[in-house]
């Protein structure tokens, strides 16, 4: 029996927290400026909780602080063939996943966080207005 796995991507809500979110994105930035960000924030303990890639190629963070043994997987700018895979190979180990963003031109970036950090992440998630993203399985 095979089945299909449909992802339904995060939700940006509009209402209170629109301005929090706003002023917590980074600026949108080029892939070599993402990985030097991405690293000076790893360094200082934040880590991309959501990202999102403009049809420019450009990605922008929401960086939150991990909680103690929380670990997470962030890729951004991949196509849907390459996110599949990553997904799969996030679940094999034990994360689920937290956040997606696929934008306008089918680019998709995700996070992952570890199964038994997902609720808070969904949580501070919902503080900025977005809802998690929802992975189906459909036989």
């Amino acid at each position: 029996m095979n089945s299909t796995t449909t992802y339904i991507p995060s939700k940006i809500l509009a209402g209170n927290a629109e301005l929090l979110r706003q002023h917590s994105f980074t600026r949108w930035m080029s892939r070599d400026l993402m990985q030097a960000t991405a690293d000076y924030c790893k360094n200082i303990g934040l880590f991309p909780l959501y990202c999102e890639t403009s049809p420019d190629h450009l990605a922008r963070y929401l960086f939150w602080r991990l909680p103690q043994g929380a670990i997470t997987e962030v890729r951004s700018g991949r196509t849907k063939e390459k996110f599949t895979e990553l997904d799969q190979a996030s679940m094999e180990k034990n994360r689920k996943l937290v956040s997606l963003h696929v934008n306008e031109s089918d680019v998709y970036s995700a996070v992952w966080v570890s199964s038994d950090h997902y609720e808070t992440a969904k949580t501070i998630l919902a503080a900025y207005g977005i809802m998690c993203a929802e992975r189906k399985e459909a036989a």
